[in-house]
């Protein structure tokens, strides 16, 4: 299977907490090996580990996913989207968008505008809780 979409974090604390019906929804209509994670989003999830989200939902989540490492072609990305828009703090989400891009698959958020920017460099969105 090809993957199609890489999930922001946000996304998969939804499916952690199977919640919003759509998301659910939306991720079931997929076949296994078309989601995946960056390793940055692990690693954002990774914080909020007994905290927020225990390990059992985690683990079971992560059998879910394929794991994307942030690897050399999403770094180039994330250094030409830093040059290209020198205003914006770098970020994980800076991160997440040239891992996409790189990946050339699409990206699921629920915070779309703090996305929307990087479109014009290629980043594909959609929210899948609306």
């Amino acid at each position: 299977m090809i993957l199609r979409y890489l999930l922001d974090t946000n996304i998969c604390i939804y499916l952690m907490k199977e919640q919003p019906a759509s998301v659910i929804q939306r991720f079931a209509a997929c076949r296994p090996g078309e989601i995946g994670i960056s390793s940055i989003t692990w690693a954002e999830l990774c914080c909020g580990m007994d905290v927020h989200n225990s390990r059992l939902e985690m683990s079971t989540l992560l059998s879910l996913l394929i794991i994307k490492d942030f690897d050399v072609d999403a770094a180039d990305i994330f250094g030409a989207l830093s040059r290209q828009f020198p205003d914006r703090k770098s970020s994980f989400d800076r991160m997440i968008a040239a891992h996409a891009v790189s990946l050339g698959v699409t990206l699921v958020t629920n915070n779309t505008t703090d996305f929307d920017l990087y479109t014009g460099a290629g980043l594909v969105v959609e929210n899948w809780v609306t």
